[in-house]
């Protein structure tokens, strides 16, 4: 690990520094003028910022003052980062840690808005912001626990909502809920660590709040589309093969964790089976993809 530009934990930020905050985020073969948007909006509203650069490239830009460049010798996946940025942040003293992509931009007041939901009863984990894609212009949503299943839910402005899951970007995570649940799954690599970390803190009897006021833009996918899968209309995000492997290796790991509520496993089938499908049948270059998943399915049933 080589940091190119050191930041001091006191530097000054936006933040309470009695509450001290630090901002992880992860890199992989970035657009330097985006990472460069996203760097700014996060290190003007915390007390310091780690780039996890986890891709091995010589890349580098200007950074502000309270930035750290972390450069790793490959890919180690979403899990290791998180974790090496847990790790970066106990050792500055934080007490919360912002993950983020490298295409998504905290808006202004996102991150004090999203400390705000940690004043609610209860021990909370983590709270999320509602999120817009960059590429579509379609608004985000908060996922709620339902009879049969979870459901989609746009809440109104200032609502804070017990959620029960938040995806990565954006998540604001106390590190003492974090050293308590356990830090995040490095064999997932890349699909379902929020995913499996989130389960596992509702299990451990933890809230997770997404609010309404914090605002993020993330990109989702390589590009989008609109199609109709299995008669229905709604916008997908596209992902190369890896990614398909990944998502159903994943999948079918946590169908079988104890901790994972049926109900979520029962939506999540019916949603990757169709999911899949949809990509085999109509998503060039099909034979690759349908390659990986039998590779997914295969590692995933012989994964722990």
């Amino acid at each position: 690990m080589v940091h190119t530009q050191q930041a001091d934990p006191n530097a000054a930020g936006t933040m309470n520094t009695r509450r001290p905050l630090v901002v992880a985020i992860v890199a992989y073969r970035p657009d330097v003028s985006v990472l460069k948007e996203v760097v700014n909006a996060a290190a003007a509203q915390a007390d310091g910022v780690v780039i996890i650069a986890n891709d091995g490239a010589p890349w580098s830009c200007s950074l502000p003052q309270n930035v750290t460049l972390s450069k790793q010798d490959k890919n180690l996946g979403l899990g290791a980062a998180y974790n090496l940025a847990a790790e970066w942040a106990r050792a500055r003293h934080a007490t919360h840690l912002l993950l983020l992509d490298q295409d998504s931009v905290p808006l202004h007041g996102m991150v004090s808005a999203l400390l705000e939901a940690f004043n609610q009863p209860g021990r909370v984990a983590a709270a999320g912001p509602l999120w817009r894609d960059s590429r579509s212009g379609e608004d985000g949503f908060f996922v709620r626990r339902e009879r049969f299943g979870t459901h989609k839910y746009k809440p109104a402005a200032g609502e804070v909502v017990a959620v029960d899951f938040l995806i990565s970007s954006g998540s604001l995570i106390s590190l003492e809920a974090l050293a308590e649940v356990g830090p995040f799954d490095e064999t997932l690599f890349i699909e379902h660590v929020d995913t499996d970390w989130t389960l596992r803190a509702r299990a451990e009897g933890y809230q997770l709040f997404g609010v309404a006021d914090a605002r993020l833009n993330h990109a989702f996918g390589e590009a989008t589309l609109t199609a109709p899968p299995l008669g229905r209309h709604r916008r997908l995000f596209l992902y190369p093969p890896e990614r398909n492997y990944y998502l159903l290796r994943n999948s079918i790991v946590l169908w079988r964790r104890p901790y994972v509520p049926w109900r979520w496993v029962f939506r999540d089938f019916w949603r990757t089976t169709a999911l899949m499908l949809f990509y085999a049948l109509c998503i060039p270059p099909r034979l690759t993809r349908i390659r990986s998943m039998f590779r997914g399915v295969c590692d995933g049933l012989n994964m722990d």
